[in-house]
């Protein structure tokens, strides 16, 4: 009994000293989709309406997987480091969450300006397809965040560093 005990406490201040034994080193055993079903619940045409300033705007919206990038596509410079630093002795605390991420990109298009052309962004899906978090960028600026659920989202916010309006989607 007090071998049990002893092992028992000994996995206890392992799990203290590093949390990431907590966390499951199965693949794709946990999740209940493939690439394909995300690919299927998020990508292709949509149909919405956004409330705007107090005008509702129909609009459409076509969504591809982006293209991965590597970081030897990058044109900038690399950031310059400063030669003078800090460090901290206590190693930060790290959880593990299941998550699938996917790029995208497409194209919204509306008769009104502000909710009309190219948009990059992503979409984050947990365990099961139940909500898909979904963040678009327009190239102004705006951002449109919502979750899927089925074949729909409701409850869209669009904002820039404000809230400005709503929206809402489903497949035509």
């Amino acid at each position: 009994m007090n071998k049990k005990w002893l092992i028992l406490g000994v996995f206890g201040l392992a799990l203290v000293v590093n949390p990431y034994l907590a966390c499951s080193s199965k693949e794709d055993d946990e999740f209940s989709y493939s690439e394909s079903e995300l690919k299927a619940a998020v990508l292709g045409t949509w149909q919405g309406t956004a409330e705007l300033d107090g005008e509702q705007v129909e609009f459409s919206l076509v969504l591809e997987q982006a293209p991965a990038k590597s970081k030897t596509q990058s044109l900038a410079a690399p950031n310059v480091k400063p030669q003078c630093g800090t460090r901290s002795f206590v190693k930060p605390a790290a959880a593990c969450i299941s998550m699938s991420e996917m790029p995208l990109v497409g194209t919204l298009t509306s008769v009104n300006p502000e909710l009309n052309g190219a948009v990059d962004g992503e979409v984050q899906a947990y365990r099961d397809l139940g909500p898909v978090d979904v963040t678009l960028r327009l190239e102004g600026g705006k951002e449109l965040r919502g979750i899927i659920k089925g074949q729909a989202l409701s409850d869209g916010q669009i904002s820039a560093s404000m809230q400005l309006g709503t929206f809402a989607l489903s497949r035509p």
